[in-house]
């Protein structure tokens, strides 16, 4: 079986999905889920983008709930929304009318990447002070820098708006030049560990950036809700 293939599982059957084409489940779909008349033809939809797997809700009425098997962090996708794939072993669960569902995913990640010297003055001397998320340490900058574009999320998981670059220097009263250059710094720190997606400079490789970089930081508690205080804090 292909690195790359996602498998998803339901009642017991496996489906190996192929990263060379989408794969949809509902009423009517790749993946037959039930004839329940409230469920959507097709509800969700699998896709194989810019090394990272991600489940679209294109459905109208039916909220799809993305829940890590290892660990207790869970993310709301509303209809019409698109979200990547960062737990390695998923469930993904909705209702249509009286019925729950729940579908099993099992997602290939990108190995880590071998780690590399950190280049000299590439956060623009920040200092040595950090603070510490998940495995990585990130300066205050640099987690404040994250806190602004995933602070509607933390506020409100089942959210998927965020604030664009412009917004989130606003935010923390940052030039957009200052706000660029953290992001691509704390995204070149997280490709360097192994977490793909991060790479992007304009239009839609630069939305899901930002989307990966929001995904991986919530689920992976770098950022919580408890940190949300660092952006009313001036650090200079």
């Amino acid at each position: 079986m292909p690195a790359d293939d996602l498998i998803v599982e339901f009642l017991g059957e496996e489906y190996p999905v192929p990263s060379d084409r989408p794969f949809s489940f509902g009423r009517s779909a790749d993946l037959v889920i039930d004839d329940n008349r409230h469920l959507h033809r097709r509800l969700g939809r699998f896709d194989h983008v810019d090394g990272l797997w991600w489940l679209h809700n294109v459905g109208s009425a039916v909220t799809i709930e993305v829940v890590d098997r290892n660990s207790p962090s869970r993310l709301t996708l509303a209809p019409g929304s698109t979200m990547a794939l960062v737990f390695e072993e998923a469930s993904l669960r909705f209702q249509a009318g009286s019925t729950g569902y729940e579908i099993n995913v099992d997602v290939p990640l990108a190995p880590p990447e071998p780690a590399g010297p950190e280049p000299s003055g590439s956060d623009g001397g920040e200092g040595a002070s950090t603070v510490t998320g998940a495995e990585l340490t990130f300066t205050p900058d640099q987690l404040r820098c994250i806190l602004a574009l995933a602070e509607l999320r933390l506020s409100d998981p089942s959210t998927v708006e965020l604030p664009t670059n412009r917004a989130a220097a606003a935010r923390l009263g940052w030039k957009l030049t200052r706000f660029n250059r953290k992001l691509d710094n704390v995204c070149t720190k997280l490709g360097r560990a192994g977490v793909a997606g991060l790479h992007g400079d304009l239009g839609s490789l630069a939305v899901k950036r930002r989307d990966r970089l929001v995904e991986f930081a919530v689920s992976a508690q770098i950022v919580t809700a408890d940190d949300l205080a660092l952006l009313d804090r001036d650090l200079g």
